[in-house]
């Protein structure tokens, strides 16, 4: 319950009575000298004085409104890349598939907009190779990984960009089968892609088609050219919207 603060100096002991109303002071020396009916009488007056004060104040200020078009979730969100060996010695090298370990979900009005780090991204986990089928079934130790993850987070220059964005812009379709356009923002530019998603309820998954060269990026490659990571990236994902958004 909210009191007003001169009703709660009217029922405030005596000693807390002398406070401040709108910033003017009581004079306890004026009102202790009076006889104990008219003391009582003048500080009922400073209390009704103070609810008029009150009253008259404006009414403490609202906290701006969230747009309820978009709300911040902690629904699942499941992101896998899948990077492909290429070369005229692909043979020597390996395929490798990238873990998004946390992803920033917010859901707006066309859809979700998703937020993560490259930084952040782990490579090759072995209980995912060995999901992923004989193509990445390639066993690696520590160290390769750990040389690997580098390489790549030197590639796709995650230093200077370190966030990837994916927006949605707007969804055609109806039932389980939609096209759904995105924004994504990766390495400081912008593009637009068309991607297939599957809806089921509140779960949605789908895969897309990236290039890196699309944005600026150079695919890692070594002995000019005769080891190299393939132009086009599979992303594959899963989202579950929470219940309360």
């Amino acid at each position: 319950m909210l009191v007003q603060p001169g009703a709660w100096r009217a029922r405030a002991p005596n000693h807390l009575r002398k406070t401040l109303v709108q910033g003017a002071t009581f004079r306890p020396s004026i009102a202790d000298s009076l006889p104990r009916g008219p003391r009582r009488r003048v500080l009922g007056r400073l209390a009704l004085l103070g609810l008029l004060l009150a009253g008259c104040a404006g009414p403490a200020p609202e906290p701006p409104a969230q747009d309820a078009a978009t709300a911040e979730g902690e629904g699942e969100a499941v992101l896998r890349i899948l990077v492909f060996r290429g070369g005229r010695a692909a043979g020597l090298g390996h395929n490798h598939v990238l873990l998004v370990p946390r992803a920033h979900v917010t859901w707006g009005e066309a859809g979700p907009r998703l937020q993560f780090r490259l930084d952040e991204l782990q490579l090759d986990p072995p209980a995912l190779r060995e999901q992923l089928g004989p193509a990445f079934a390639s066993r690696l130790d520590e160290a390769a990984v750990a040389a690997t993850r580098a390489n790549m987070l030197r590639s796709l220059e995650a230093a200077q960009h370190p966030e990837v964005t994916v927006s949605t812009l707007q969804q055609v379709g109806e039932g389980r089968s939609r096209a759904v356009e995105v924004e994504i923002a990766l390495h400081g530019q912008r593009r637009r892609q068309w991607l297939a998603v599957t809806v089921d309820g509140a779960h949605a998954e789908g895969r897309a088609v990236v290039r890196q060269s699309d944005f600026g990026l150079q695919p890692f490659s070594v002995l000019g050219g005769l080891l190299s990571v393939r132009d086009e990236l599979v992303v594959e994902f899963r989202l579950d919207r929470p219940k309360d958004v």
